[in-house]
């Protein structure tokens, strides 16, 4: 099997790690603690580097003549300046990093659904922002994979985010061996996955790196294109229109197999089959024809099978263990 990079990660330091939230608790993560054998971990609270305890009154976002300030109404503490401060300084010393994961509705790590109110007590909601801390994130590393661990429990959001977090690991170790052969091998291995994603994109990454004799001459450029490609998923219709290209690329394939394959397509499209399962058909036939090679290609395999969310997590449980249907 193909070999994969180790993801440097930021996550929040309750998720998994220490019973630092204000309530003196730790708050379980499944892909948190999926990833933690596979990748690079750093971890932070922000409302603990900067002083405050566990447990802890809680924080509030408050926004008064367009100003956002970060109080502490249980003690009357204005902790603006001090979590501005501490954050600056917490990312210029962060190094290296592929992606983020953090705490929702945290008026420090939530990365755009935590309340801001109008007055520190008894106010309504005036909007939803990102937290202090989660706020400068998104502005100095906008693009990259982040999200919050809440959205990670939906299997959709959880293979996006686990796609991109993948693809900018190989990315970061491309940009280090500074070789442009390697990003032309990213490039191929990454092709079908890239058009599933949005082909006018990649199209311009194609023309980007066709004629580089350097890297440095288009790393710059490539990585925007790459963010851009990677901001959102492909329609339904561009996923299956890649997953036939690539079953086309099969050799020796009978008539009644591209039926069969287009039948599949057709199950997937009415909603029928996972697409999961497609993917596991398309694995065969290219294994068939390219063997060992189609491990390699970040369509089919785009990180470690063991992240790969349960499918039916009561698959064990007995239903059929009850008094009536003992009778």
């Amino acid at each position: 099997m193909e070999s994969f990079p180790r993801p440097v990660l930021l996550v929040s330091r309750c998720l998994e790690f220490d019973k630092v939230r204000y309530n003196g608790q730790k708050v379980s993560s499944p892909v948190v603690r999926d990833l933690m054998p596979f990748a690079d971990m750093k971890t932070v609270c922000p409302e603990v580097e900067i002083g405050l305890g566990v447990p802890r009154a809680p924080l509030r976002i408050i926004r008064k003549n367009d100003e956002y300030r970060l109080v502490q109404p249980g003690t009357g503490l204005n902790l603006t300046e001090k979590m501005n401060v501490f954050t600056e300084n917490f990312l210029n010393e962060l190094g290296e990093v592929d992606g983020f994961i953090f705490k929702g509705l945290s008026p420090s790590m939530s990365l755009g659904n935590v309340k801001v109110y109008a007055r520190t007590e008894m106010s309504p909601v005036v909007e939803r922002s990102a937290g202090f801390f989660a706020g400068h994130v998104i502005n100095r590393y906008h693009g990259y994979p982040m999200e919050e661990s809440e959205r990670l429990l939906n299997p959709r959001i959880r293979h996006h985010y686990l796609t991109c977090l993948y693809a900018f690991a190989d990315f970061r170790q491309i940009e280090n061996q500074a070789s442009i052969d390697s990003l032309l091998d990213f490039h191929r291995k990454n092709s079908f996955l890239f058009v599933s994603y949005n082909p006018e994109v990649f199209d311009k990454m194609s023309g980007l790196i066709a004629d580089a004799d350097e890297i440095h001459q288009v790393s710059d450029e490539y990585k925007l294109l790459l963010k851009e490609t990677l901001r959102k998923p492909g329609s339904e219709v561009l996923k299956t229109e890649t997953a036939w290209k690539m079953f086309l690329m099969s050799d020796d394939k009978a008539n009644n197999e591209s039926y069969f394959f287009e039948e599949i397509l057709g199950r997937y499209a009415d909603n029928r089959i996972s697409w999961d399962a497609v993917i596991e058909v398309l694995r065969m036939f290219s294994f068939r024809t390219f063997g060992e090679e189609s491990y390699k290609d970040r369509f089919l395999y785009p990180y470690p099978e063991k992240l790969k969310a349960s499918v039916d997590e009561s698959r064990e449980k007995d239903y059929w263990d009850n008094e009536w249907n003992k009778r």
